[in-house]
């Protein structure tokens, strides 16, 4: 079965031409030009592989588009936009979204993307049997998908799950950030630090929200990247 993708953009050149080119690599999309519109399908099924979002809509921004999908949804998003500055990735990347790219755009560069963020959902989605991941009051489960921090729930991102398990799964262990952005995104890592840094900040008071204390989980090893503290 192909894996369907969800396509909000308003400039029908756009849209087009990476539908047509999805659909050369079995993709199915979804295409609308409008944010009311886009919310309005993705309300009405729930089988969505990914969404693109182009920032600048008609009616809605994407921005508020991206909102909504996240107050029910953890599908994976990638941002397409003009907008090539840092506080709009930035703002993007902390309401919740998985990655950017910024107009004009390779095709191959995004569909690349879009692969190995349907990659990271399908493996732990269809992760097999209880994989348990425990440190101090740090509690994951692989298998459903859910984190624990003293007994709470923090709202997580695919994106930043994924983080959380790679280095909850190697406590104590260093890792650059090169090699982290290459682990997650599968792609090289030609410098995208705005992205990591984004995710690693917001995961990092996701857990303090729920942790309620100053716990650091999530150590910043300066001039080398991050570990997952042990004690």
């Amino acid at each position: 079965m192909r894996s369907r993708i969800l396509i909000i953009e308003d400039d029908q050149s756009v849209s087009g031409m990476v539908s047509d080119y999805l659909a050369s690599e079995e993709f199915q999309t979804d295409v609308f030009d409008s944010g009311e519109a886009a919310v309005r399908a993705f309300s009405g099924r729930q089988d969505y592989a990914l969404v693109l979002i182009d920032l600048m809509l008609p009616d809605m921004s994407g921005m508020d588009v991206l909102r909504y999908i996240r107050r029910s949804s953890t599908v994976p998003i990638i941002i397409i936009t003009a907008k090539d500055n840092d506080t709009d990735k930035s703002l993007g990347l902390n309401l919740g979204a998985d990655d950017y790219v910024v107009k004009p755009f390779s095709l191959i560069e995004l569909t690349a993307r879009i692969k190995a963020n349907i990659r990271r959902t399908t493996r732990y989605d269809s992760h097999p049997g209880e994989d348990m991941i425990r440190i101090r009051d740090l509690e994951i489960n692989v298998t459903k998908y859910t984190v624990r921090v003293s007994g709470r729930e923090p709202d997580l991102t695919r994106t930043e799950f994924e983080i959380l398990c790679l280095l909850a799964s190697h406590p104590g262990q260093a890792f650059s950030k090169e090699r982290l952005y290459e682990l997650i995104w599968k792609e090289p890592y030609f410098g995208n630090e705005n992205v990591l840094n984004t995710h690693i900040n917001r995961l990092r008071a996701k857990l303090k929200a729920a942790s309620g204390r100053d716990t650091v989980y999530i150590k910043t090893l300066w001039g080398i990247g991050y570990k997952m503290e042990e004690e």
